[in-house]
């Protein structure tokens, strides 16, 4: 990221270079694998799945001496293209860490203030066993929370918290893609893919693929935007690598690409654009709509959105021609807004009114690939209701991942009831928060924290006992079934032995079930709950297929057309693809998307905005020795007219000031961002001590970012958030 652009033909020139080099490298591999030559003694090529990031790609470690030298790409994962990333590559630097955690620890001085205690598992686990029964005894097992992050050992987490008794459970996704998962799930009946392989037409708001990088849809991106199969319009208050590739880059302003869309359905449907055969088969609703969108004109969202009329009108047109193979795409990253899922809504609504669901380059119901389950004893269902009231205030919220930030709100005031212990399995609510002070709040009001990761993070530096995990190349985890147009199924197998005193997840949860008297619901090792899924795989030898290339892919070409068919219901109230909404209006919100122009920033005053980088994934591997060399620290992006008023330099340090917090970092001036915007890189400004290379470095958006959610998911809303910006 930065100012510095690639040539396009340089840029294609070096990636098929790349591809070509990889290519060599993998056939490599493949021969590996189907002529079954024996490795030397002091060389071995172990196929595992990767874990830095949420994409699960494939790859193959190269182990010599014991240590792990080189990871290359798996081809055999459809998922991955061939491909592994940076952060990736990097994985071999997490293994040899010198900062990562290397023993159980339990605090000696004042939380935050980094003195700690070397101790045995026994001890800790005692420690924390003993803590856990305590706030049972006193408040009940619904005084305790369990905050988790997507992992293929997660299971065993949240299988522990549920034992124990607590209804608290809270996963990422209201960090995260919670709004998009309703939206589209609250009109389809389920989350679809994109094939953007075979797309078009494409048209992104703020989805930054070619820096916030998702397989496949960055690679295919690549494919057919830089070689000039689709056509590419881009949304964006910044310009952002992904906007120096598109064709057309418009610097929207925030909050308001729910008028765009809303704007591009009023000229769809008054041209008699949309597809009829498609929308009287399987949608129903399209006759409010209607009326709905008739008092959103192009010259009206044109006054919201400052993109010509002009402009929106001819692209609602070549979006409309290019179909079925033209798409919306939903992106995958935080709410922006508190009308995120609206706006959501209004994707989803404008794919299926040009008949794109289940078709060649449009939107396409995931596939999925079966796997085996172990049977493990039940427990009985926690007895209190979930402390964020989710069915009160988000009823279709998913109830099983929570909403984070109601949560933090209801704990902080101790109602309905008190919660005084905090597990944390690989998370960091410390920066995957905003309002920073309100989670160091909550953590101050909290009798007992215990955190389990790879690294301290700034979660963990507040904790009162850390349990080192494994790293994913040390430790064999549960098989995971990769859904999508091309599903597959991933294993990931230990590469080397753990180099320090960690353990996996699961013996950590059998730890402290064994102390918690909860030992017989993880009465099992690893091997026998993998054993249990290999054995329902429909592959011969499977145990020995996916040890041997850990993925297994369906053959032949993905298929098209499957749900549309006359009996196929979908998974909505009425069957059929829901652009009027009963369940919504039903819950008591909007059953067609409605737009409210967003608050503007007061004078002098900018709206923050964030992002992504390929480098790091959200808070994490900022402080990786090689990845961290990409990008040492963040700085501010603020436009030179602002900047020239406030005599703001470019490298100057500047104060950055919100109404729950102040940092202070570089500015960067730059005409690559609104004037009425400033923006930030997620993942630096750490308190934690033991992550050296961002500790104190850069500053942490979470400091910053006000509490706001999105109306109907509960999702975070991270760009409601107006700040200061002075020289420093």
């Amino acid at each position: 990221m930065g100012t510095t652009r690639m040539d396009r033909r340089f840029f294609l020139k070096t990636a098929g270079a790349a591809a070509g080099s990889a290519a060599t490298v993998q056939v490599g591999c493949l021969t590996y694998f189907k002529k079954g030559r024996s490795a030397s003694a002091d060389r071995r090529e172990v196929p595992t799945t990767c874990e830095l990031c949420p994409n699960k790609c494939s790859a193959i470690a190269v182990v010599e001496g014991g240590l792990v030298k080189k990871l290359n790409p798996n081809p055999e994962n459809p998922k991955s293209r061939d491909m592994l990333c940076a952060r990736g590559n990097a994985a071999i630097k997490q293994v040899y860490d010198p900062d990562r955690l290397k023993q159980p620890m339990i605090r000696v001085g004042a939380r935050g203030e980094g003195k700690w205690k070397p101790v045995s598992w026994d001890e800790a686990f005692d420690f924390a066993a003993k803590k856990l029964a305590e706030v049972k005894a006193k408040y009940g097992p619904e005084g305790t929370l369990w905050s988790s992050t997507e992992g293929f050992q997660e299971v065993f987490f949240k299988n522990l918290g549920l034992a124990f008794g607590s209804p608290n459970l809270v996963r990422h996704p209201t960090l995260c893609l919670a709004s998009v998962n309703l939206a589209y799930s609250a009109t389809f009946g389920t989350v679809p893919s994109f094939d953007l392989l075979n797309s078009r037409y494409v048209i992104m708001s703020g989805a930054n693929r070619f820096e916030s990088i998702i397989t496949p849809d960055t690679m295919d991106l690549i494919g057919g935007v830089m070689e000039r199969k689709a056509k590419l319009i881009y949304l964006d208050p910044r310009f952002t690598v992904t906007a120096s590739k598109a064709d057309e880059w418009y610097p929207v302003k925030p909050g308001t690409d729910l008028a765009f869309i809303l704007a591009m359905i009023h000229v769809i449907i008054a041209e008699n654009r949309h597809s009829k055969e498609f929308v009287a088969a399987y949608t129903t609703g399209f006759d409010q709509l209607v009326e709905h969108v008739k008092q959103y004109t192009p010259e009206w969202a044109e006054r919201e959105t400052e993109i010509p009329a002009r402009d929106i009108i001819r692209i609602a047109r070549e979006f409309s021609d290019a179909a079925p193979r033209s798409l919306y795409y939903a992106g995958r990253r935080s709410s922006w807004y508190q009308n995120d899922f609206q706006m959501r809504r209004a994707q989803a609504i404008l794919n299926a009114i040009v008949g794109n669901w289940d078709q060649l380059g449009g939107m396409v119901p995931n596939a999925k690939l079966p796997k085996g389950e172990f049977l493990f004893m039940p427990w009985d269902e926690p007895k209190a209701p979930r402390v964020d009231e989710i069915d009160k205030h988000f009823p279709l919220a998913a109830k099983g991942d929570g909403v984070y930030l109601k949560l933090r709100e209801n704990v902080l005031s101790g109602k309905p009831y008190p919660v005084k212990a905090w597990m944390v399995y690989k998370q960091d609510p410390m920066n995957a928060m905003p309002d920073q002070a309100k989670t160091l709040k909550m953590i101050e009001g909290m009798d007992f924290i215990a955190v389990i990761d790879v690294q301290m993070s700034d979660m963990a530096w507040y904790a009162d006992v850390v349990f080192p995990e494994s790293v994913y190349l040390e430790r064999t985890d549960p098989v995971e079934v990769m859904p999508g147009i091309w599903p597959a199924v991933v294993y990931r197998q230990q590469v080397v032995k753990p180099i320090h005193d960690t353990k996996p997840n699961l013996e950590i949860v059998q730890g402290l079930a064994k102390r918690l008297g909860l030992s017989d619901y993880f009465d099992f090792t690893i091997e026998q709950w993998v054993d249990a899924e290999f054995k329902e795989l429909p592959i011969p030898l499977a145990a020995e297929h996916m040890k041997k290339h850990g993925v297994w892919a369906a053959s032949g070409q993905p298929s098209y057309g499957k749900t549309l068919t006359p009996d196929h219901r979908f998974v909505t109230k009425t069957g059929k693809i829901e652009i009027f909404s009963e369940r919504l209006q039903e819950a008591g919100y909007d059953p067609l998307p409605v737009y409210s122009a967003p608050k503007q920033p007061p004078e002098n005053r900018f709206r923050l905005i964030l992002g992504r980088v390929g480098y790091f994934t959200h808070a994490n591997q900022s402080n990786n020795v090689w990845l961290n060399e990409f990008m040492k620290e963040n700085d501010l992006w603020i436009n030179p007219k602002p900047a020239a008023r406030m005599n703001i330099k470019d490298g100057s340090y500047v104060t950055v000031t919100s109404s729950v917090g102040a940092v202070k970092l570089r500015a960067r001036v730059t005409e690559e961002i609104r004037p009425d915007c400033v923006f930030m890189l997620h993942g630096f400004g750490k308190k934690s001590k033991m992550q050296s290379l961002v500790y104190n470095v850069g500053a942490s958006d979470a400091v910053l970012l006000e509490t706001a959610w999105d109306q109907v998911s509960g999702n975070a809303a991270f760009h409601e958030t107006f700040v200061n910006v002075a020289t420093a």
